[in-house]
């Protein structure tokens, strides 16, 4: 529309409108912190190396609420990981998983900024401690991809959603009870940002930051 091409946008015909979404968080996805950890270390028994691989991702979600786009363009020179005391992620860049046929590049993992934010806008997250000796010790132990990227395949590429998802359901399997595991507790890698609150309500850990 914007270069002329089309005499009328075709968006106008279209009377589907999206459902109204409340906010509220599903109190049975919520995890403890105890749960959480006893998550992250299972995840590492996973496959030969892959969970190794993947486990510092998943803390970041569960310490910095990242969103898994933005975990898997998380780059060493985003982080400023001191040796004691918290440290701190800038945030610039995602790696959103789109297929080849809906990106410019024929990649399956596009390079994008953030989401719903301006072109080039940076998001700095304050982190823990422990979030800090758990991403000094994986670029110690596994290194990074070729453009910095702390969370890389054996190839060098970007874990797609279906290979860390297989990963997290394993993971779930080792950690928590029978019931657990057929319920909804944390059942997708990013529900582990999901928290309860002072109050007692549920709300997404990056609303924290």
């Amino acid at each position: 529309m914007e270069l002329g091409d089309l005499s009328a946008n075709p968006l106008d015909r279209v009377n589907w409108k999206p459902a109204k979404v409340s906010g509220e968080v599903d109190r049975r996805v919520v995890v403890n912190p105890a749960q959480a950890r006893e998550l992250l270390i299972a995840v590492t028994y996973v496959g030969r190396s892959r969970g190794a691989m993947l486990a510092g991702m998943f803390a970041c979600m569960y310490f910095a609420g990242l969103r898994p786009a933005e975990a898997a363009g998380l780059r060493e020179k985003d982080c400023h990981l001191p040796a004691t005391g918290w440290g701190l992620l800038t945030l610039e860049e995602t790696r959103p998983e789109s297929g080849r046929r809906f990106s410019d590049s024929g990649s399956t993992h596009g390079v994008r900024g953030l989401k719903q934010r301006r072109r080039k806008a940076i998001r700095d997250v304050p982190i823990p401690p422990e979030l800090v000796e758990v991403l000094r010790g994986h670029i110690e132990q596994h290194g990074t991809a070729a453009d910095g990227r702390l969370f890389r395949t054996a190839t060098g590429g970007v874990f797609s959603t279906t290979a860390y998802a297989k990963v997290w359901k394993e993971a779930r399997t080792y950690a928590l009870t029978p019931d657990q595991v057929a319920s909804p507790l944390v059942g997708r890698p990013y529900t582990c940002a999901t928290r309860p609150s002072r109050s007692g309500s549920t709300q997404a850990s990056r609303h924290r930051m």
